[in-house]
């Protein structure tokens, strides 16, 4: 019910906030990708009358947060949306069950034994159940999706482009090319190689300290267990010290190949600009 009731929620905040209330912004339009077939396809099934087979599947199976916001760009109704959205609990169900069937897993008698034997097994099956269903709704939407775009070609190439958005997905391909361009390694200076070779080898000394030194790294810690009686009721004390050198080399990593990308997008804009009288947008 709660997963559900939380589902449901956030979807109406998808379309109503943001979908129906942002719409006027091109960056919330350009990053559905409104002009892309397949949301034009998805513009079809959903513009249509009522609740169809094929439009309950795309609100469900369909990609979560761009068909929440395409319902509120398009302002369909949110009653009837969330009407559509309801049959999801087939989905949540499964999942629910497997995370309370792994919870009473791992619970044990005072001599060490599982309380629940037979519950391992049952977790198991579901945890594959739940995989089934999740993957198989994304399966019949995206059927839905490519029968819509084979059956109904003319309708989707009448369908108005967004030009703004159009505009804007040119100045990001143009942006692409020439971030591509001046982040060729024969043409990167030294110092930007070095500190991208340096982010390189920090976050793979990062990696192999998390993977094969775990023990050294963090104190043992399940998601079952208390962080006031196991971690002392500070959740930073599940960090041993050779833990927070693998969290610094991980920051520090980071921090480099952040540079390194703002750079290259400095020199990308550049280039841009001297390629082209578009105006580009940092």
């Amino acid at each position: 019910g709660i997963g559900l009731v939380l589902k449901l929620i956030a979807s109406a905040l998808q379309q109503k906030m943001i979908g129906e209330n942002l719409s006027h912004f091109v960056s919330i339009r350009q990053f559905v990708s409104v002009n892309s077939n397949m949301m034009r396809a998805m513009k079809l099934v959903l513009k249509r009358h009522g609740l169809s087979v094929s439009k309950v599947a795309i609100l469900i199976g369909g990609p979560d947060w761009p068909t929440s916001v395409l319902c509120g760009i398009m302002r369909l109704s949110l009653p009837q949306i969330m009407l559509g959205t309801t049959p999801v609990v087939f989905l949540i169900f499964p999942t629910c069950l497997t995370g309370a069937l792994l919870f009473m897993a791992s619970l044990e008698t005072e001599s060490g034994n599982p309380q629940f034997p037979w519950v391992g097994t049952a977790a198991a099956i579901t945890a594959s159940l739940t995989a089934m269903v999740q993957f198989g709704s994304m399966i019949v939407a995206a059927y839905y999706l490519e029968r819509a775009a084979d059956k109904c070609k003319d309708e989707i190439e009448a369908i108005e482009i967004d030009q703004e958005v159009k505009e804007a997905d040119d100045r990001d391909e143009l942006m692409r090319n020439c971030y591509k361009a001046v982040t060729q390694w024969r043409v990167v200076p030294l110092f930007m190689k070095t500190m991208l070779l340096s982010s390189l080898a920090m976050i793979t000394a990062s990696c192999y300290m998390v993977q094969f030194f775990a023990s050294m790294c963090f104190i043992e810690h399940s998601l079952t267990d208390s962080v006031q009686y196991n971690l002392g009721g500070n959740p930073l004390n599940i960090f041993l010290p050779l833990g927070w050198v693998a969290i610094g080399l991980f920051s520090a990593a980071t921090m480099f190949l952040w540079m390194f990308c703002t750079w290259g997008k400095a020199q990308a804009r550049k280039r841009a600009v001297s390629e082209t009288s578009v105006p580009i947008i940092a």
